[in-house]
């Protein structure tokens, strides 16, 4: 198969390192990462041979580093979300929350999308913290008692798998919600950007919405597109 004809998920899922590439050209790769690379580039008006070119260029997974995550089993992708990536949410919402605060008082009069910047990021605050709860005392249990039935050679039961699925397609919709309220900051941030009378504040603040996106991104790719995709074929088998 074509690369054009790949999605934009299973290629960085293959190779994360592709996903700086799509980051560059704004090219989502985690919660609408199941469109053709051909469609994505047709979408964002992107030219489709330069592209493919950077990605072919792209440093590929070293695997004996370990980060060729679409090899880590469902169970050890569950504790590695957890600890580096739910950890990193609930550790940077207060910073980020509170530089957003002070920017948007100080300076929310001569550059007003500040103080939209601070709603919508606590918006996704709430709605992340919501999530990560959901997820660790509901689908994560789920999916590891799912994998190690499997495991083990056992049938999970009927009831058991359709909680699953449901989950699983609520997780999805969820990261949709949180991935679109990411992108309407970044829009607010002039691509996180700060005006040239941007105090250091200022400066700091769109420092840490561009990782806390960098980190969202990353986060979601490796749910929606590995730990779910990952299950999805397990209960189909």
């Amino acid at each position: 198969m074509k690369l054009q004809e790949i999605t934009v998920g299973e290629i960085v899922r293959d190779n994360y390192h592709a996903a700086s590439v799509f980051r560059h050209y704004g090219i989502d790769f985690c919660c609408g990462g199941g469109i053709t690379l051909a469609d994505a580039c047709e979408k964002k008006g992107v030219d489709i041979d330069e592209l493919t070119k950077q990605i072919k260029s792209a440093p590929w997974v070293n695997r004996s580093i370990g980060d060729n995550y679409n090899e880590w089993s469902p169970d050890f992708l569950v504790d590695y979300i957890m600890n580096t990536h739910h950890k990193f949410v609930r550790q940077k919402i207060d910073e980020v929350a509170g530089y957003a605060a002070k920017v948007a008082k100080v300076h929310g009069g001569r550059h007003p999308e500040n103080v939209e910047i601070l709603k919508k990021f606590i918006s996704l605050s709430n709605k992340l913290i919501e999530h990560l709860n959901e997820e660790e005392s509901r689908v994560f249990p789920l999916i590891k008692k799912v994998y190690e039935k499997r495991q083990i050679g056992e049938q999970p039961g009927n009831s058991d798998i359709a909680e699953l699925k449901a989950e699983l397609s609520q997780m999805v919709d969820e990261h949709e919600d949180a991935g679109a309220l990411m992108a309407e900051i970044r829009e607010l941030s002039n691509q996180f950007t700060p005006p040239l009378d941007a105090c250091a504040t200022y400066r700091i603040l769109y420092q840490n919405l561009a990782g806390f996106e960098e980190d969202l991104h990353k986060h979601v790719h490796l749910e929606n597109n590995i730990l779910f995709e990952k299950m999805e074929q397990l209960i189909a088998a």
